[in-house]
Formats: C-alpha cells, structure tokens, sequence
C-alpha cells in the first residue's frame, strides 16, 4: 500500500530522484496519485525541504515543478507561524472555532466505524503503516470539526500520535485551517468529493448530500458518541551515559534532527536527546519510536539518551561547547543553534496568509530566478 519508511538514505534519495513533477501535480490530491512519501523523513529532518527542491531542479525546470515547489513552501511557512506565534498555534490562533459541542473525539473516529468506506479504510492504514493521505486528512478534520461539531485540539493530538510524519506546526495548523480558526471560512467534503478523489463509488451517507444541505447538517447520530483517548509513550532504551565532560564539542541531536550530515565534518559527541516531558502532550506511537530508532542508527556514533537536562548534564553545560538545530519545539535547549536547511528565506509578514508569504517567498527564491 505505501512504500518501506524503514529504508537506508540512498533509497530516500532514489524517490527523490524519482520524483515526476508533473505526474505529481495533475494527480496528487487522488489518494492513488503520485504523491512522494518523503514528509517522515522531511519531518525527522532526515532531508530537508531544500534537499528536496533542489534534487529536483537539477532534473526539471521551475515552472514543472512549481506545484511541489509551493507545497515545500506550506511546509516551511506552518513553521514560520511556530517560530513567531510559540505555543499559541496549539490553541484557536486566529479565531474561535464556531459550533463546537464537544471536546473529545467521536469514538466512530477512534474506532474507524463512521460508515463512510474511504474515511475508515484510511483510519485502519494510519493505525497500521502511520500514513494518511493529505487529502484524506482534510476529510477526517472536517468529518471532526465541522460535522461531528468537535474542538479541533484533541483530533489533531490523536492523528499525530499515529503519523510517523506527525508535524506539529502542519498538524496543528491544517487543522485549524479547516476548523476556520486559522482561515476565513471552515472546509467540509461530501461524498461525491470523497468518491472522485477517494476512487471509490459510495452513496446514500450522511455526506451524500449538497454542500448546502451539508453545511447545516446535525451531528450524524454516528458521530455523537465520544472516546477519551489515552496516549503513551514507549521511549527507547538509552544508549548513552549523561555528559559530565567533554573536551569535544557535544552535538544535541532532537528527534526532528536526524540529519546524517549535520556536523559530520566535526569530531564530537553525538546524543539525541528525548525528554520525555516534552511528548507527554504529544506522544507518539510504538511505531512512529521505531521509525526515529531506525533512523536515528543510521548516523555514524549517535547515542540515544532518554532524562530531562538535568540527568543529561548533571554538572550543567557552562563548561560544555553544545551545538543543536533551530527548531521551535527545542527552543529552551542550550547551547549554539545552527540554521535549518530552508528552501525560502523568511519574507516580512510570513504570518500572514499563505499567499501573500508565498508571493514574496517565490519572487525572492532563486529558484524562479530565471
């Protein structure tokens, strides 16, 4: 059904050769179409959006590959969003989201039994592979918000704790996005948008309606029943002993790090660190743990180290030279932060709407230089 996420870097790099621009732009909203299946490894930092856009440029003009382009540059701006509005993209950041009823998930959700084929199918393969269409993602956040009436908030944790592509600016924000507290108006699908994009032929739902009649639809009786979702965390063993000395520099791996190349030019000490206060809101699954072991193994002498800073660097870190990555999530960490890899610098007004940031992200981009 998807492609092996348990692969080595040179396969990554393979699909991203592979990559049709064109094929991708005409079919990427079908959930058969020719999507890449790279956001695990952009969200981990395995690659970098800019490693995407540049391999493929050196194989397709912009103009083919200005739909990829762009949606590397929704990526990059939910986190411009993050880096600017901190904590507050977890909460209705622009405007309250209307006609809420409830707070916690319909159990129909969590159980994958809301009667409609293609919601449920894909509930299964998420629970299964830790993978979800995007524009399938789309149906359940409005299946969630605008027609089960549910807060956004506590949906999104759920889908990020099984995605192993779980972003929390991206989760958090297309969400809202959909729920109208990120964006003018709320989004919903019926089914005949779900059967032409889902290549299924499904009738008689309670989405087989008009968007007229949907826009005003009760909660389907479905939908009314609700779970409390507990979430867990099954941490890693740790690999490495807390850092109490160094004469080399300590290099501060995050779980949205796991760049092979970051700083491999530089004798040091390696550790990823998971502190566990820090996924206690948002956990992760088993599987989405393994996916970060995997790759987290596949960077010459990294050691895993599971504590809070205090068991990490029990004599503190004044005496310590640490490097880590910008990344909002890590903002607290300390020592000297290295610039991600971007593929747009951040134009003025980046928390603005989507396409002022990308008009001025794309006229300034060397990539549509010429």
């Amino acid at each position: 059904m998807f492609p092996d996420f348990f692969v080595d870097h040179k396969t990554v790099y393979q699909r991203i050769r592979d990559i049709k621009p064109a094929a991708y732009a005409q079919t990427r909203n079908h959930l058969n179409g020719a999507v890449t299946y790279l956001s695990p490894f952009i969200t981990h930092g395995v690659i970098s959006t800019a490693t995407v856009a540049n391999a493929i440029l050196e194989n397709h003009p912009p103009g083919d590959a200005e739909k990829i382009l762009t949606e590397l540059a929704w990526r990059e701006y939910f986190h411009r969003v993050w880096q600017v509005s901190g904590e507050d993209i977890f909460t209705d950041l622009r405007h309250a989201q209307e006609n809420v009823s409830s707070d916690q998930l319909p159990a129909a959700i969590a159980n994958a039994n809301t009667s409609i084929d293609t919601i449920d199918s894909t509930i299964i393969a998420l629970k299964s592979y830790g993978y979800m269409h995007n524009h399938a993602r789309l149906w359940l956040a409005a299946l969630c918000s605008n027609i089960g009436r549910t807060h956004w908030y506590q949906p999104a944790r759920w889908l990020y704790y099984y995605l192993l592509d779980g972003d929390l600016a991206s989760n958090s924000l297309s969400w809202q996005w959909v729920a109208g507290s990120f964006s003018h108006r709320k989004y919903i699908a019926n089914q005949d948008n779900l059967n032409r994009f889902g290549t299924v032929s499904q009738s008689g739902t309670f989405l087989d309606v008009s968007y007229e009649e949907l826009a005003n639809i009760n909660v389907p009786e479905v939908l009314r029943p609700r779970s409390d979702v507990e979430f867990y965390n099954d941490f890693p063993e740790s690999t490495a002993a807390p850092v109490l000395q160094s004469n080399d520099p300590v290099f501060l791996y995050s779980i949205w790090n796991l760049d092979p190349e970051w700083r491999q030019q530089h004798q040091g000490t390696r550790v990823l660190w998971i502190d566990p206060e820090m996924h206690r809101e948002f956990a992760l699954s088993p599987l989405r743990w393994q996916f970060i072991v995997h790759w987290a193994g596949k960077i010459d002498g990294l050691q895993i180290f599971v504590g809070d800073q205090e068991a990490l660097f029990p004599a503190g870190t004044d005496h310590l030279t640490v490097y880590t990555r910008e990344y909002p999530a890590t903002a607290d960490w300390p020592g000297e932060r290295d610039e991600r890899d971007w593929c747009y610098e951040c134009p003025t007004g980046a928390t603005g709407s989507f396409s002022s940031y990308w008009k001025k992200a794309r006229k300034a981009s060397e990539y549509f230089a010429h």
